[in-house]
C-alpha cells in the first residue's frame, strides 16, 4: 500500500488518488461542467472478516471498501457511479482475498443527490432506503450513497472520523 496507509483501530485506510473529473465532462464539447466546488477525494478501507464494526454505515463493509466522499448533489451521478465500480473491480482484482461479495463502495454526499437517484431510476437500479441517510443498491457492486444532512449525529461523527484518516 502507499504512503497515505493508516491503522484506524481494527482497519487500514489508504488515501486514494483517483481523478473522477472526467464524470463533469461535456462529451460534445469537452468542457467541464462546474457542478462541485470543493476536491473529490477517495479512501480505501480495508477490513479483516473476524473485525465487526457496530454501526449502520460499518456494518455495510466487508473485505475492501471504497469510500468516495465531498460530492454536491449536483456532482453525484451516475458516471461517477461505473466509474469507482471499474476501479473497484480493478482493484479487487489484485486482492489475495478477493472473492465476489468482498467489495463495497460508499458515496459520500452533503445533500441527497436527486439527479442520480432518477438516473438510478431510470436505469432500472433500485434504490433501498436502509433508515436515515443511507440508501443501497447493487450496479455489480455493493453501494451505499450516504447523505450527510440526514444522518444522525452519531453516525456522521464516526464517518467524519474515518474520512479525516
Amino acid at each position: 500500500m502507499g504512503k497515505g496507509n493508516r491503522k484506524l483501530s481494527c482497519c487500514t485506510t489508504e488515501n486514494i488518488g483517483l481523478d473522477l473529473s472526467s464524470c463533469w465532462m461535456d462529451g460534445e464539447t469537452g468542457t467541464r461542467h462546474e457542478c462541485r466546488r470543493a476536491p473529490i477525494k477517495t479512501v480505501a478501507v480495508i477490513k479483516p472478516i473476524d473485525i465487526e464494526i457496530r454501526n449502520r454505515l460499518g456494518g455495510f463493509f466487508r473485505g475492501y471498501n471504497i469510500i468516495s466522499y465531498g460530492f454536491t448533489d449536483a456532482s453525484l451521478n451516475i458516471d461517477v457511479v461505473f466509474l469507482l465500480n471499474g476501479y473497484a473491480c480493478l482493484c479487487r482484482d489484485g486482492i489475495a482475498t478477493a472473492k465476489p461479495g468482498n467489495t463495497t463502495v460508499s458515496l459520500v454526499s452533503g445533500k441527497k443527490p436527486k439527479g442520480l437517484m432518477q438516473q438510478l431510476d431510470d436505469s432500472e437500479i433500485a434504490v433501498v432506503k436502509e433508515g436515515q441517510g443511507i440508501y443501497h443498491f447493487q450496479y455489480m457492486l455493493d453501494f451505499q450513497v450516504v447523505v450527510l444532512e440526514e444522518l444522525p449525529r452519531q453516525e456522521k461523527a464516526w464517518l467524519e472520523g474515518l474520512m479525516a484518516q
